[in-house]
Parts: C-alpha cells; structure tokens; sequence
C-alpha cells in the first residue's frame, strides 16, 4: 500500500514536470512569432530609395514648334506620367500620358518607356541628378545638351490670388557675385494657371522668395514684369531670385 502511494505521488510529479516544460515551449514559440514582424519591420525601414525616383521637368528643342516643355515623373512602381507642351506663336498644345518603363539588362542607366495605351517607346538614359532623351536607336541627338532634363524641386507657393493655381518647380542653382558679394541665383519653372475671365498681371514685385528668416527676395524677370496671362489659360515663365546664402529658401510668395 505504501509503495502504490509513493508510485502515485511520483507520477503526478512528473506530470507537473510535463505540463511545465510544454507551457515553456509554447510561449517560447509565441515569443518567437511576435519578434518576426518587428525584424521584418525594421528591415523594410532600411529599404533605401532609388536615385532616379523623381519629377523631371525642361524645356528642349522642338522640330515643329517654338519649344517644348517636357515634364517626367519617374515612380518607385516602375511607371511614370509624361506631360508634353508644345509652344507656338498663337497657343499651346499639352498632351498627358502614361506607362510603365524597364532598366535595359546591359546597360542600367538606359531606360526604355512604354505607353500604356500606344504602346510607343521611348529611350532616356540616366545622369546624376538628370535624364536625357534619345532617339529611337538609342543614340544621343546632336547637341545633346539641351535634351538633357533636371530633376526638378517643388517649392511651396503660398497664393493669395482668387482662381489661380501657380506652381514653381527649382531648375537652376548658379552662384553669382555682386559687389565681390557671392550670392545664390535661383531659377524656377513657374506654371500659372488662369481660371478667372480677366487677363492677369504679375510684377516682379508680386512675387517673392522668402527664407527661413522671413527675409523677402523681389524676383526678376524681363522688363519688370510677365506678359499677361489670359483668362482661362495656362503660361509657363522663368522667374529667377537672388538672394545671400545666409539662409535657405522656404516658399514663394504671390502677393
């Protein structure tokens, strides 16, 4: 009697032990899981951004028009959008499209753009911080130069005008000297869009840059002031600002 009680007391020991050991387990495996997500987390933080990711805009030679104003935004996705406008004496022209592109297995700095619904290709080849268009053998065209396109830099816009949308992308950074004085010259892109029914003045006094100091930097543009925009149009100018490299942009200020 006394050996079955001692036989009865060791094996609910180790069914004590049993149970344990497999609670252990369980929350080990649990533990386990929960730690995945946050390893997974963290590396996709680590997932560095592509350098060609990015909007590029620039005027380049057109065979058929004054100019033309090509605007590309390459996406993480692989597609892209392409916005086209042409200039001739009278009007403009925009033509919107989209697609997707693939890196050339040879060459990763030549890209090849489809367009979703012509299927038409197109070639560009990637530089630190620009692309340049080439022709349809993917060569380079003469004077090469002016198809290279920036990658462009919105600024903020802060517009106190009713019924018009303006938008300003950075093109050009030069440094300049006045009075032995070394200064910054920046050159944008503006795109100002005309919804009202009157035509519409701006002189370089109406647009300002403003630095992170709140300093005001007139513009300059040609004889003080843009041709007028027409109602209900849309006009693309170049407007530049000067201004001391004491402290950096942080709008544009349409008075």
């Amino acid at each position: 009697m006394l050996i079955m009680k001692k036989m009865m007391i060791l094996l609910g020991f180790f069914s004590i032990l049993f149970l344990s050991s497999c609670e252990k387990s369980s929350n080990t495996s649990s533990i386990k899981q929960d730690v995945k997500p946050n390893q997974q987390s963290s590396t996709s933080i680590q997932t560095k951004t592509p350098d060609w990711l990015g909007h590029y805009k620039a005027f380049v030679p057109c065979h058929s028009c004054e100019k033309q104003l090509i605007s590309l935004q390459l996406n993480q996705n692989k597609t892209y959008t392409l916005k086209e406008v042409q200039f001739f004496k009278q009007k403009l022209q925009q033509k919107k499209s989209s697609g997707t592109f693939h890196f050339n297995a040879q060459n990763s700095n030549l890209i090849q753009l489809i367009e979703d619904k012509t299927y038409q290709t197109r070639y560009i080849s990637l530089h630190d911080q620009l692309i340049e268009l080439l022709d349809q053998n993917k060569n380079r065209f003469e004077n090469f130069e002016k198809y290279q396109i920036p990658k462009v830099h919105n600024i903020k816009v802060n517009n106190a005008l009713k019924h018009v949308d303006i938008q300003a992308d950075l093109l050009k950074i030069e440094k300049i000297k006045i009075n032995s004085v070394e200064n910054t010259k920046l050159t944008y892109l503006f795109e100002i869009n005309n919804h009202s029914d009157r035509p519409l003045k701006l002189h370089d006094n109406d647009i300002v840059l403003v630095d992170e100091k709140n300093n005001e930097h007139i513009s300059i543009m040609k004889n003080s002031q843009i041709t007028p925009i027409q109602a209900n149009k849309t006009q693309y100018e170049l407007i530049s600002f000067i201004y001391p490299e004491s402290y950096p942009p942080a709008y544009i200020k349409i008075k």
